[in-house]
């Protein structure tokens, strides 16, 4: 069992939890012992190189509430107050809970954490990062339909490689002893598969080290072209390793999907650069209109905080200052086209002091909901105006 785990008796803890018959200090228990698996998950992601928090800052605090949001779906519960997700799981993976022992019980809990872990995961990624959500789903289906393309997975990281007889990609004419790795779930890819049902990959330069990102970048910058399909920007960047032995013949799915975004992003802002043209009088006057209907929603807005919340003592007046700052400015960014920061940090910015595990519980219901009619009122205004 892990080492981070010193909870006691834990097949007779999980058994109270399942039957609804602990007691306050053994949720307490429970809770943290889920969360830690979570944590330990998340450490592990940061480890092999994926970005998991907000802020590039070593703040253990921040994984520790990610963790908790990751979890928090495991413990809801029905009109009797039992936390279902564990009963049905449980009911469907033993008998008797109480005949496993903690190692046994252990690894089941690992299983259902981390799955849920991934799965919350991949939501708050592509809230958080929706261009990057589709790039990396895309790369996926190109994966999936090129006859060309396998990928495998290790480490917790998937790569890409192109198979023998794609184009300008010839087998090495020494070839190494062939490495057949029984097929699991570690290795995904059907097209992989040889003789007797085992994955040979032989031909990967596993011992050489990767190329530099900034090395791969100008290269594939040197092939791209605006209008390449996913599958060819791939294939580009694939071609620029394929012939130099110096470097690995695969790459990581996610730096695949980081240099298309930057790519991506980079032409759009020379392209932005290049269009200066003088502002008609007809753009103006839209200016204008989007002005005055931004105001027309702040003045909503407010009014609603007031209405709505100072008068009904949901929130201090003080306090619904700061929410209407905080909207102001993400209308501001909405109304310019920018990127808008979450929710929180606009918030934070008039409340520095203010942590996510207090905004969540005291500040985000309110919040978001306010920050949704913004959004919903300023869209419908211009809808108006088109």
């Amino acid at each position: 069992m892990d080492a981070f785990v010193k909870t006691k008796h834990l097949p007779t803890l999980v058994a109270s939890i399942c039957r609804g018959s602990y007691q306050e200090l053994e949720l307490t228990e429970f809770v943290n012992l889920i969360q830690k698996i979570s944590l330990s998950y998340l450490k592990y992601q940061e480890v092999i190189g994926k970005h998991i928090r907000w802020e590039r800052s070593n703040n253990l605090g921040e994984l520790e509430d990610l963790a908790l949001d990751c979890v928090a779906g495991l413990f809801m519960r029905n009109e009797v107050g039992e936390f279902i997700q564990f009963k049905k799981y449980f009911s469907q993976n033993c008998d008797e809970i109480e005949n496993l022992d903690d190692v046994e019980l252990m690894v089941l809990l690992r299983r259902l954490v981390i799955k849920k872990t991934k799965q919350e995961l991949s939501r708050i990624f592509k809230e958080r990062d929706p261009e990057g959500a589709k790039i990396v789903r895309n790369i996926k289906v190109a994966i999936k339909t090129a006859s060309d393309f396998h990928s495998f997975r290790e480490m917790g990281r998937e790569y890409i490689y192109m198979s023998f007889g794609s184009a300008g990609h010839e087998k090495p004419k020494t070839p190494a002893a062939p490495q057949a790795v029984p097929l699991n779930e570690n290795y995904s890819s059907k097209k992989m598969m040889g003789r007797g049902g085992v994955l040979d990959y032989s031909f990967l330069r596993k011992t050489q080290p990767s190329i530099p990102e900034k090395s791969l970048r100008g290269e594939y910058l040197s092939l791209y072209r605006p209008k390449d399909p996913v599958s060819a920007s791939i294939r580009k960047m694939l071609h620029v390793i394929q012939n130099d032995t110096r470097y690995q013949n695969f790459l990581p799915l996610d730096l695949v999907a980081r240099i298309m975004r930057h790519t991506n992003l980079e032409m759009a802002r020379e392209r932005l650069t290049s269009q200066i043209s003088e502002t008609s009088p007809l753009d103006e006057l839209k200016l204008k209109e989007i002005e005055k209907r931004k105001k027309m929603v702040l003045g909503k807005i407010k009014s609603k905080i007031q209405s709505q919340y100072v008068n009904g003592n949901k929130i201090s007046p003080e306090k619904g200052h700061i929410y209407y700052r905080a909207l102001a400015d993400i209308l501001e960014d909405i109304s310019q086209g920018k990127k808008y920061d979450s929710y929180f940090k606009h918030l934070r910015r008039y409340m520095p002091n203010l942590s996510q595990k207090t905004y969540r519980s005291q500040e985000r219901t309110i919040f978001e909901y306010l920050g949704k009619l913004i959004k919903k009122w300023f869209r419908e205004s211009l809808m108006e105006l088109l």
